[in-house]
């Protein structure tokens, strides 16, 4: 147990400390900002018209994804917020957080991080499922949509609950809530590990599932409208997802590695710093909006494109439409 004197002393290192200062404001208004973002993304995920193209089970999926941006974004508004308010009001020795505060809304915090970085493994295996049923895929229910959001919460709170398993309460104090020791290797970074290898071979297999569908749209050019509207479906779809697949994996297997490295240096480097560097690595808010944003925009494009598709369909010689639906009958 930290003496009561050690503890004071370190929270006026940290406290009077510029760069965490500079940290806690810029990442509690970036969560700020970004807390309405999500909330404005779900609703548009079952209420745009274009959000539609999307299965119900990857709307699913993305559901679980937008929710553990909100449950990170919640718990980073407390932590930062009640962090700034203590430097700024209490004394050194009064400001220090309870181990059991710092347990709710840091496994909470964990918790949102570990669901958004699990969305790889549902989306993959949805995606696959896809590819192989595309003949019937469009036409099926939500029951896979709800085992993948199963297994996404399952992945998110096992990973969380192995990262907080060393978590100690023998200190009814922390001098800053974080769940693992300082430049210390465990389970967090295995865990880590294994999310960049998971992030890189997902990505991997949703390009070769890419592919597989490009391959199958050309292969069923004559076949039946039903079936050639199945894969179009799923293929307009498979368009938009490939550009979430390459900011997901862009962006995580980035800010794991550096988690690692930052883990890696940390008894080399003040603890100031070391909490400033843990902080901005987690850039989470500016990747939701960042995402979300571009997902909007590729949603203006994909609605703009099925305008002057129809329009072409519209002015195109209609004799060919008849050959079409010849040969869908052969």
């Amino acid at each position: 147990m930290v003496s009561y004197q050690v503890h004071c002393q370190m929270m006026e290192i940290i406290s009077t400390s510029l760069l965490v200062q500079l940290t806690l404001i810029f990442e509690l208004l970036c969560s700020l900002i970004a807390l309405p973002v999500v909330v404005v993304a779900s609703y548009w995920l079952w209420k745009s018209r274009n959000a539609r193209l999307f299965h119900i089970n990857v709307t699913i999926i993305f559901q679980v994804h937008l929710f553990g941006f909100f449950i990170h974004f919640f718990s980073r508004i407390i932590l930062h917020g009640l962090d700034l308010y203590n430097y700024a009001v209490f004394d050194y020795c009064d400001m220090a957080a309870s181990t059991i505060r710092c347990f709710v809304f840091r496994s909470q915090y964990l918790f949102g991080i570990r669901l958004v970085s699990a969305t790889t493994v549902p989306f993959v295996i949805e995606r696959y499922i896809a590819t192989v049923r595309s003949k019937s895929y469009e036409h099926s229910g939500c029951t896979l949509g709800i085992l993948m959001a199963i297994l996404q919460l399952s992945i998110g709170f096992f990973s969380t609950a192995v990262s907080f398993s060393t978590f100690s309460f023998t200190d009814p104090f922390m001098d800053y809530c974080i769940s693992f020791k300082i430049g210390v290797f465990g389970s967090t970074e295995v865990i880590h590990s294994l999310g960049v290898a998971t992030q890189i071979f997902g990505r991997i297999l949703f390009e070769y599932m890419f592919r597989k569908n490009e391959k199958l749209r050309s292969k069923r050019l004559t076949s039946s409208l039903s079936n050639r509207y199945s894969l179009e479906q799923n293929l307009k779809s498979t368009r938009t997802l490939k550009v979430f697949a390459n900011l997901q994996s862009i962006f995580l297997t980035a800010q794991m590695t550096i988690l690692l490295f930052i883990i890696y240096i940390g008894q080399k480097i003040d603890t100031t710093t070391y909490i400033s560097l843990i902080e901005l690595n987690a850039g989470y808010p500016i990747y939701a909006v960042g995402s979300i944003v571009i997902l909007f925009r590729r949603d203006r494009l994909n609605r703009v494109t099925v305008v002057k598709s129809l329009e072409t369909h519209v002015h195109a010689n209609h004799n060919i439409y008849f050959v079409n639906v010849k040969k869908a009958w052969q």
